[in-house]
């Protein structure tokens, strides 16, 4: 696990914000998309990143509520985030987390160009996926992205109707050929996947 590239847990396309941004954005953007910290990229390279952290020090600690609403971004941003080069480790990853004292990574190229983000709760998840579970089984983590795994269920329920209907209706023709079309839809995803 140690050695598994960091692309097999990181997010590849985060959310992010502009350092000319409001402060009042950057929260809406943390509420509605549920996370924590937003890369704050210029021109497609990394500038810094902001947190809920971040947010909660400007509305709390500052008496002075149109200062917190006219804040930008580059005002509250940390300037010089610690960050993994896209060919760094789960390791590399772990070892920056636990003696950073902040809970996100930006992933970064050659030229700090933004490839993705890695939380700790990422990690967590993934040492989870590699332990034992009660039979003494180990559970690997996906070799393919959270939207790939859902596209291949969808196909499979679509499938298993098909196959449900089919059966269901006396091997009818109309059913036979929707049955083969679901069969020809997961044959040619599970072609692409293994590419």
């Amino acid at each position: 696990m140690r050695d598994t590239p960091i692309d097999r847990i990181m997010t590849t396309d985060p959310v992010i914000i502009g350092p000319g941004d409001s402060a009042a954005k950057a929260r809406k953007l943390l509420e509605t998309s549920n996370i924590h910290h937003l890369p704050v990229v210029d021109n497609g390279r990394l500038v810094g990143m902001v947190s809920s952290a971040d947010l909660l020090k400007l509305y709390v600690l500052d008496e002075d509520v149109a200062l917190a609403t006219l804040a930008t971004v580059s005002q509250i941003m940390e300037l010089d985030p610690v960050v993994l080069s896209s060919a760094a480790t789960l390791r590399d990853a772990a070892e920056k987390l636990m003696n950073g004292g902040f809970h996100a990574l930006p992933v970064v190229d050659a030229d700090r160009s933004l490839v993705g983000i890695v939380t700790s709760v990422d990690l967590v998840d993934a040492l989870l996926r590699s332990l034992p579970v009660g039979d003494g089984s180990i559970i690997e983590a996906p070799a393919h992205s959270l939207s790939d795994l859902m596209e291949d269920n969808r196909l499979l329920r679509q499938v298993c109707k098909a196959a449900e209907l089919y059966v269901r209706s006396g091997h009818g023709e109309h059913e036979h050929s929707v049955l083969i079309k679901r069969l020809d839809d997961v044959g040619r995803r599970t072609a692409t996947v293994d590419v």
